[in-house]
Order: C-alpha cells, then sequence, then structure tokens
C-alpha cells in the first residue's frame, strides 16, 4: 500500500485526531499525577473514555490512508466523524 503520508506525519495526524476527539492530554496528566485517583472506582468513567480513545488509536495506526485523511479534513472542518 503506497501511502502519500510519511511515518511521522502519519503519527502525527493520528495523535491529533486522538487529541482532538478524547483530550487524551488531560487523562494522561491525571493518570501519571495521581495514579491512586486514577485507578479509583470514581474515575471509572475517565479510565473508560481513554480506553476508548486506545482502541481508536489502534484502529487508526492499522487503518489506510483514506479514513485517515477523510478525519483529517473533518477536523479541519471544525467537526469530526465517527470512524465505521
Amino acid at each position: 500500500m503506497k501511502t502519500s503520508l510519511s511515518l511521522k506525519a502519519r503519527r502525527h495526524a493520528i495523535i491529533g485526531i486522538i487529541e482532538a476527539r478524547f483530550s487524551v492530554s488531560a487523562f494522561e496528566d491525571v493518570r501519571r499525577k495521581n495514579p491512586e485517583y486514577w485507578r479509583s472506582p470514581r474515575n471509572d468513567m475517565a479510565r473508560g473514555i481513554y480506553g476508548e480513545a486506545m482502541r481508536e488509536k489502534q484502529w487508526l495506526l492499522g487503518a489506510s490512508e483514506t479514513p485517515l485523511e477523510d478525519e483529517r479534513l473533518a477536523l479541519r472542518a471544525g467537526g469530526w466523524r465517527q470512524a465505521a
């Protein structure tokens, strides 16, 4: 499969998509700074959202160029589209 994005550009695009959708850096910040709270039952929803973000990241890593470009274009247009 020939891609128009370099590996570095592809990685950057995936990180941007995941960050725009899920604000992963905020979750990772809590996870790193307050691991006790991160593991607590009170934070169950955030862990679930973070898990969803990581599953989506894995899907995007294996996705062809077309869905990745679609996601990038949707973000530029001010929204995002749920991946199929």
